[in-house]
């Protein structure tokens, strides 16, 4: 069955796991990444003294190898983990806002086929008016069971959220005068599995919102 004969629900349902499919890679992949930089920590490693001259070299210092191999590859490692950070945290955002801008649309009555979500020029994704900078409560899920637990990972995203778009420069809210912005930053470690947390939820939350469309489709 192609996309163009899928019922609606189906493909905005497919949109969502797509979502939760990149995020889920992009995590994998970051996770990997810090546990490679990791293996090249130079607190852990022992630096040999050996050296090798180099003809022509002016400065006269002895070229170490085992020094030059060990920081050009912690260095790569850096990097690479660093992209996958981006990546990973950008994926993790759009999962959760994804699937919340889903949900939302699906309690107002809507039937969007697929998600709908901006590209900045550097390719970042840009959040919906609707769901920034964190997601509403939805009293359409009310009387979902995993309602509660759908609760508990939207305000531990909207406790980050607000923070995660100031870093950003997303957003500029009214931040207090005590405001530690380097402190902030390495709190904000913690937005990227707050949003795949919330994502994973949320997806849930979008099945149960889509029943009322799905029973009377089956009938």
């Amino acid at each position: 069955m192609t996309s163009t004969t899928m019922p609606w629900f189906e493909t905005l349902t497919d949109s969502v796991s797509a979502l939760g499919a990149a995020a889920r890679e992009a995590r994998t992949a970051h996770r990997a990444a810090q546990a490679a930089g990791a293996q090249y920590n130079l607190d852990r490693l022992r630096l040999l003294d050996g050296a090798i001259t180099v003809p022509g070299r002016s400065s006269g210092m002895p070229d170490r190898p085992h020094d030059r191999a060990l920081f050009t590859i912690g260095h790569s490692h850096s990097e690479h983990e660093r992209r996958m950070a981006d990546l990973y945290e950008d994926a993790a955002a759009a999962y959760a806002y994804g699937a919340a801008w889903a949900i939302r649309r699906v309690l107002d009555g809507q039937q969007p086929p697929l998600v709908e979500l901006g590209r900045t020029s550097d390719g970042r994704t840009v959040i919906p008016d609707e769901v920034f900078p964190y997601p509403p409560a939805f009293k359409g899920l009310d009387r979902w069971s995993d309602h509660a637990r759908f609760e508990r990972a939207r305000a531990e995203l909207e406790r980050l959220g607000d923070l995660w778009a100031y870093v950003h420069g997303l957003d500029e809210p009214d931040i207090p005068d005590t405001f530690d912005l380097l402190d902030s930053t390495k709190n904000l470690e913690a937005f990227p599995d707050a949003a795949f947390a919330f994502g994973r939820i949320a997806e849930s939350a979008l099945t149960f919102a889509l029943l009322d469309h799905r029973h009377p489709h089956r009938r």
